[in-house]
């Protein structure tokens, strides 16, 4: 069973557009891949139009058949549906990040990423926080990542 995800970038008009990723979401390793490899922005919309992903990783890479998952691992390349499975372009826009929070709980396990000010956050639902309450708000991703090591 895949650990899904969703990545998501808050714009400066108040947009927040919003891709599901299928595998590893949890902050060890998409968490982490976003925080070491996403940080500047032309990167983040750059991963984002390419709509839905398969599978996160360091680099966007270009388009390879769909079930090499060899190929994949040694260019160290994301895998997405629209660009290497044919697939329709998928993405999501919200106007809050209510509505982004309510579609992702709906399509991921609880990992919801999002991209705004320069820097990566997470949602925190119980998932992210490894003891205590959860907070129920995003947190930097980076502290997130810190809590868990």
């Amino acid at each position: 069973m895949a650990t899904r995800s969703t990545i998501a970038k808050l714009s400066k008009d108040g947009i927040i557009k919003a891709v599901y990723c299928h595998s590893d979401g949890y902050l060890e390793y998409n968490g982490k891949m976003l925080n070491e490899y996403y940080q500047d922005e032309s990167k983040v919309d750059e991963l984002l139009a390419q709509g839905d992903i398969s599978f996160l990783n360091e680099n966007i890479g270009e388009k390879l058949p769909f079930d090499d998952y060899k190929l994949f691992a040694e260019k160290n390349q994301c895998r997405f549906y629209h660009r290497d499975r044919g697939e329709d372009l998928m993405f999501n826009e919200f106007e809050s990040d209510i509505e982004y929070i309510e579609w992702a709980n709906g399509v991921a396990n609880g990992f919801i990423y999002l991209y705004a000010f320069g820097a990566w956050y997470v949602y925190d639902n119980g998932f992210v926080r490894t003891y205590g309450n959860a907070s129920h708000k995003f947190v930097e991703l980076e502290e997130a990542l810190y809590e868990t090591a």
